[in-house]
């Protein structure tokens, strides 16, 4: 009897491998236009990218990767995660700004690939690949992911966290064990937050669907708790054993105090983040009122729902609770910055594509939303706002940021910034008009991409000429010679400086005066930057053997000598 024949499948064909992860290469493509194109094309931007560059830099300079230091002096403002990552990447790619802002655009990718992978695995691929889209075409998202700051990690550590809580509720309790490493690394982060968020939003959930005995009271949540501290709690145990009751005061003002007290002149009125959300998830606000509208339309047989684990409703669900308890815990506190309700960005992609749930089917995906003018009206009325603007932007920025508007309005780059928005949103409301949303949406994703290229490639640089690069002449002009500020901060002279550079106030003179002296004990003279109108002020509280020159000044700013007096 002959033996049988062994047959040999074919071997995966490239084109195979690029039909199975054509959404996961298009969105590491997409990510690597709006998070990774010239990266590190221009300078790092006061006030905050530059404090947590630097302070990476000094912990390297000193090998204390324990206490993280700015300016020479102890920083402790967050945790010290952030600052690891940035050291580590000058490890890797060498001290530039590419480097410094390098883990920001590698953790805004990976929110966007675990918002792709979450809305694949619990309602469809393409859900998840118009969550992902979503996400990573929204200003404020592109933004962020783009700057050495802490928020950007945070946002990834805690979004892995509330989804992998979502994994241990509808799919397995072990996912609390993934749930704790994440909260561990954010806790490291950026305090307590990283924990308190995603804890009281899966709580919150549990609730609302009936399950909150058995996804909280068992033995997973013990075990993931107890790696969370086992993650976080040694470097705050030697923190303290370097630094004592410095580190404890420097704790508890910037993890209670922050909340309940308006720290660094941070107040913002109420509804501050309203305004935050409105523009920082444009352009894809103007289609969340229908997501919103389809959530509630849903929500009417919210038991039923529930009880057949429809998870298009239980996916939104989870997302509107995320969204809304951070909305509210950080619009009731009374210090407000811009990047705090960054945490509910991925949630708020998610409920949006809800929206256009009726064509992320599998099959039949261009089949539109039974209301269409959920969306037509929404994507006009784009159009018609990109017109204004626009028109406002292109003659009359000039008027409204004098300063930081000089290099935008001295080339092209803008106005070709509107047309581009104009096209786009034009063509993606024609496609909707004609029932093509699933096409649509990709006109935006493209018009989105497009501007971030013009932006980085013309505008971004020049803004920031217009608004620092007098101060890197100044630094220039100064070279190794010392220097001081009064009465301003600019973070990144002690950066690109890579030295000390004292900053003093008014109710300083004394200790102004008296380094000021020491410094010019070994040195010729010492140079001091502050804003012109500061200079008779200055003046008048030098002693007469101190003597203020004027080296250079511009409508702003001024460099200024100090020399002993003859």
């Amino acid at each position: 009897m002959a033996a049988p024949i062994k047959v040999t499948p074919p071997p995966a064909s490239s084109s195979s491998f690029l039909s199975r992860h054509r959404e996961l290469l298009g969105l590491l493509l997409l990510a690597s236009i709006v998070f990774f194109y010239k990266l590190g094309s221009y300078p790092l931007f006061d006030l905050d990218e530059p404090r947590y560059a630097e302070a990476a830099r000094e912990m390297l300079e000193k090998g204390n990767w324990i206490t993280p230091y700015f300016n020479y002096e102890l920083r402790f403002d967050k945790p010290v995660f952030f600052y690891w990552l940035i050291a580590t990447a000058y490890q890797w790619f060498g001290l530039s700004e590419f480097s410094a802002r390098f883990f920001s655009a590698v953790t805004a990718t990976s929110s966007v690939l675990m918002v792709y992978a979450f809305g694949k695995h619990w309602i469809s691929r393409h859900f998840g690949l118009l969550a992902a889209l979503i996400l990573s075409t929204c200003v404020m998202f592109i933004g962020i992911g783009r700057m050495s700051i802490t928020d950007m990690t945070l946002t990834c550590l805690m979004t892995a966290t509330t989804l992998c809580l979502f994994m241990a509720a509808h799919q397995h309790l072990r996912w609390w064990l993934a749930a704790g490493l994440m909260a561990g690394l954010a806790v490291l982060t950026k305090g307590p937050v990283g924990l308190v968020v995603p804890g009281t939003i899966f709580t919150l959930y549990t609730l609302l669907i009936g399950d909150f005995r058995r996804c909280l009271i068992n033995r997973w949540l013990p075990l993931a708790l107890l790696i969370c501290v086992a993650v976080a709690l040694p470097w705050y145990v030697l923190a303290y054993r370097q630094n004592g009751d410095i580190f404890l005061n420097a704790l508890v003002l910037h993890n209670v105090t922050r909340y309940s007290d308006v720290v660094s002149g941070h107040k913002q009125p109420f509804y501050f983040y309203a305004l935050v959300l409105l523009g920082g998830f444009f352009p894809w606000t103007a289609y969340l009122p229908a997501a919103l509208h389809q959530f509630v339309g849903l929500s009417k047989t919210h038991r039923q729902q529930i009880e057949t684990k429809n998870f298009r409703y239980l996916v939104p669900l989870f997302s509107a609770v995320w969204i809304a308890f951070v909305f509210v815990f950080f619009s009731f506190g009374s210090t407000k910055l811009l990047t705090y309700i960054l945490p509910l960005f991925p949630a708020l992609a998610l409920l949006t594509a809800s929206g256009f749930t009726p064509i992320t089917q599998p099959v039949n995906s261009a089949k539109p939303p039974a209301n269409g003018k959920w969306f037509t009206i929404p994507a006009w009325t784009l159009v018609g706002l990109t017109a204004i603007g626009g028109l406002v932007f292109t003659t009359q920025m000039g008027h409204l940021l004098p300063r930081e508007a000089a290099g935008v309005q001295a080339n092209g780059y803008n106005v070709a910034a509107v047309i581009i928005l104009l096209a786009g949103f034009t063509a993606t409301a024609w496609l909707i008009r004609q029932k093509k949303l699933y096409t649509a949406i990709l006109a935006q994703v493209l018009s989105m991409s497009l501007l971030v290229i013009v932006a980085i490639q013309g505008i971004v640089p020049n803004v920031s000429k217009a608004a620092q690069g007098v101060m890197m002449d100044y630094l220039q002009q100064i070279g190794n010679q010392p220097v001081m500020l009064y009465e301003i901060q600019r973070p990144s002279l002690t950066f690109y400086g890579q030295r000390k550079v004292p900053r003093y106030v008014e109710e300083q003179a004394p200790d102004l005066i008296q380094t000021l002296k020491q410094t010019l004990s070994n040195h010729p003279q010492s140079f001091i930057i502050t804003k012109s109108t500061f200079i008779p002020q200055l003046r008048d509280l030098l002693p007469p053997s101190l003597q203020l020159h004027i080296v250079e000044k511009d409508r702003v700013y001024s460099l200024l000598s100090v020399s002993q007096a003859p």
